[in-house]
């Protein structure tokens, strides 16, 4: 059960809801899943903090769990990390932030930047020329 649709699939074919004990249930913390997401790309924090042009110090209290994360950062995040529309969606979603919606024309904006490989600051001057507010 280790996407979300055999999880949805397993809870729904099942009578018994003794499955709710199961620790598959149980969420990490964003920044627990946030340092997860770095390792398993190859990154260190100081690099994403970097690349996210992000206070030092702000950045690191963002991956080390003192500060929440904010939206405008999982997005920064997701174009440096180079993720796909799938994968920062479910970002946003592990996060507890709204996931990117096509009718709305700044997450419109983004979700081309995400499907055209835009860097963060191709997507922010994206967002400008639309008159949105930009990422940086």
């Amino acid at each position: 059960m280790g996407n979300p649709e055999d999880l949805q699939d397993a809870m729904f074919g099942s009578i018994d809801p003794e499955m709710f004990h199961d620790p598959a249930l149980t969420l990490q913390p964003p920044f627990q899943y946030l340092a997860d997401l770095l390792k398993e790309r190859g990154w260190l924090v100081r690099d994403a903090i970097r690349a996210c042009y992000l206070d030092r110090s702000y950045g690191y209290q963002l991956f080390n769990g003192t500060r929440p994360p904010t939206r405008n950062f999982l997005l920064r995040l997701a174009l440096v990390l180079e993720l796909d529309e799938r994968n920062t969606q479910h970002l946003l979603a592990r996060c507890a932030k709204p996931i990117l919606y096509p009718r709305n024309r700044y997450d419109a904006a983004v979700l081309y930047a995400l499907g055209h490989r835009l860097s963060l600051e191709e997507t922010d001057e994206l967002l400008q020329s639309l008159g949105e507010q930009g990422l940086l």
